[in-house]
């Protein structure tokens, strides 16, 4: 009974200190990126809807940017960049979107991540990039403190495999 009391403060300090030890896992969301939110409903009734088309660069479409609200559906292996738009005249511009299949077999619960992207002269990154879950549901993020009167685009990067296409629809909103 004597050694049992003896090692209980023992244990429970090898916890404590073990325990400790993983702060890595609070710093992760601030390294990997805030998480995308789950929304409700699903793309604008009445919005434009583009199609989303893998190696397109951003600048090559042949109408310029085009006003928020938007539909659009995607299918890429490795990056999409999305059409030209200009954020609203607040400087805010929200990417809501959901993975609906892959040609990767454990495709389910993995992330796509998205970037915005100031394309007013040399594109330049603007904000957090956002890490959005690929599980059938729709989630969003909105950005804010973009140039109201600069065209943007977003741009959508899946690292977990460079061969196999992922694809899904969503919508911007203002």
């Amino acid at each position: 009974m004597n050694v049992k009391r003896r090692l209980l403060p023992l244990v429970l300090a090898l916890i404590a200190i073990c325990s400790a030890g993983s702060p890595a896992v609070a710093e992760r969301p601030d390294k990997d990126g805030p998480v995308a939110g789950r929304v409700a409903g699903g793309p604008i009734p009445g919005a434009p809807r583009h199609d989303l088309r893998e190696g397109v660069a951003a600048g090559q479409w042949s109408v310029q940017g085009v006003y928020l609200p938007f539909n659009f559906s995607f299918s890429f292996t490795r990056s999409l960049n999305s059409r030209v738009f200009w954020p609203s005249t607040s400087g805010r511009a929200c990417v809501n979107l959901r993975g609906t299949g892959s040609a990767e077999p454990t495709w389910w619960g993995r992330e796509i991540k998205v970037e915005m992207w100031n394309a007013y002269g040399t594109d330049t990154k603007v904000g957090a990039t956002v890490r959005y879950s690929v599980d059938g549901s729709y989630y969003g993020y909105c950005w804010t403190g973009l140039y109201p009167y600069h065209e943007h685009y977003f741009r959508v990067v899946k690292d977990w495999s460079t061969t196999r296409a992922v694809w899904g629809d969503g919508w911007v909103s203002p």
